[in-house]
């Protein structure tokens, strides 16, 4: 069996001297070929051989399901023209030696995965939990604390996290590169202000996309007088499918859990077809249902039918809702603000007061939410899909303690980003 290639090393450079094997462990014994190195401090090749240092263990690779250890003997070498004795390099392992320079990548490479927890990390590549927290923390030593200049278009939300400062923190993205610039442990607008004090070209900023949170928008104004509010559309967009929902909920509510109406208000997959919009249903393909004990097709506009003929109130806010979605996408920003408005004067006449509260939160928003209409791009969609990593992040490692470490790893894993090693481990 030919160890050097399956252990990846260069037989030009590297001797192995022995090898040991175990049940579940390779340990293998090696040394450099090289016959003269070159002096750290004269610059000059030297071929006299000082001593040999006690050898190192060093953590490796798996190979063929077997953990291995490299046993590295170093020799000291001593330099005739300025007298220096020093220890010849090797890269095979870090600087302190307990663990290979692969091994050191390899530990990076899966920090990277937000499925994997710091003690699976360390179980993986057979070194200690603390190992790994060191190599987070020197792989993300250079984030800086804030930053000091953002892109023209950037995205505020929150997630949960329960920090020392409340219990959600903050995250600022640039939606347009798909980069996540920063998270803080707060969102408290005195936080914010705080924060981006630091930013120097605030002035520049021109888009800032996020939810209807008033605070986020009191830090616009105070911050970034330049820059225009834009509310994502997913989060408005909610409001009207709720309004919708409250009407079916409140006719579950009276029909009774025996009823017809009941069950068909109450299945799940009829309620997505209710909140869907209506141009991206495919009206010919039949779907599954369950009837009178036995499984039925039907076509999804018959599905729509049936569950608009139960109420007027159900089929008007459907009405309503399809109107809503016909705007968000067909309007241009020329017309967004007044086709909104007439939407919102139309929800007031239909009496129904499920919209008529949802309209009134769009009219509070009405500008703001006009901006979303400048440019398509303008959605927090890729803050959400972070949002979601984060949550996953949390759920797998049952929470972080220390926020500065979780905040490291967030931005180590979110912005896909594996420091170098160099041969001393650095």
């Amino acid at each position: 069996m030919d160890y050097y290639i399956l252990l990846g090393l260069n037989r030009k450079e590297y001797k192995i001297v022995k090898i040991e094997k175990e049940k579940n462990k390779i340990e293998v014994e090696l040394e450099s070929k090289k016959g003269k190195v070159r002096c750290p401090s004269c610059k000059k090749y030297t071929k006299s051989i000082h001593s040999k240092l006690k050898p190192i263990k060093s953590v490796y690779l798996d190979s063929c399901g077997q953990s291995v250890n490299l046993i590295i003997q170093k020799r000291r070498f001593h330099c005739y023209n300025c007298g220096k004795i020093f220890t010849e390099e090797m890269e095979l392992n870090t600087k302190k030696g307990n663990i290979s320079n692969k091994t050191k990548i390899q530990i990076r490479k899966d920090l990277l995965n937000y499925n994997l927890t710091i003690k699976q990390i360390a179980i993986k590549n057979h070194v200690s939990s603390f190992t790994v927290r060191k190599e987070l923390e020197e792989a993300t030593k250079a984030i800086p604390n804030y930053q000091k200049n953002l892109p023209k278009v950037i995205s505020f939300d929150e997630f949960k996290a329960d920090t020392k400062e409340g219990k959600y923190a903050f995250i600022l993205n640039d939606p347009i590169h798909k980069k996540v610039l920063d998270i803080l442990p707060s969102r408290k607008k005195e936080r914010l202000i705080q924060y981006f004090t630091n930013t120097e070209n605030r002035r520049s900023v021109e888009y800032i996309i996020s939810d209807m949170y008033e605070p986020y928008l009191l830090v616009q104004k105070v911050m970034f007088p330049h820059a225009k509010y834009v509310v994502d559309k997913f989060h408005y967009i909610r409001y009207i499918m709720e309004a919708l929902d409250k009407i079916r909920i409140r006719l579950q509510k009276e029909y009774g859990e025996k009823s017809k109406e009941y069950k068909l208000l109450k299945n799940k997959k009829n309620v997505s077809l209710l909140r869907k919009y209506s141009n991206e249903i495919n009206w010919w393909v039949e779907q599954e249902r369950y009837r009178n004990g036995q499984i039925i097709r039907i076509l999804p506009g018959e599905i729509i039918q049936e569950l608009l003929s139960i109420s007027d109130e159900l089929r008007r806010g459907y009405e309503l809702k399809e109107l809503f979605l016909d705007i968000v996408h067909h309007a241009t920003y020329s017309d967004a603000k007044r086709q909104l408005s007439d939407f919102i004067e139309i929800c007031r006449e239909s009496k129904i007061e499920e919209f008529i509260e949802a309209s009134n939160t769009i009219e509070n928003w009405l500008e703001y939410i006009a901006n979303s209409f400048i440019d398509e791009r303008y959605t927090n969609g890729y803050t959400e899909g972070m949002n979601n990593k984060i949550k996953v992040m949390k759920r797998v490692a049952f929470g972080y303690k220390n926020f500065e470490f979780f905040r490291g790893r967030i931005l180590y894993i979110l912005n896909q980003k594996i420091s170098g090693v160099n041969k001393n481990g650095r």
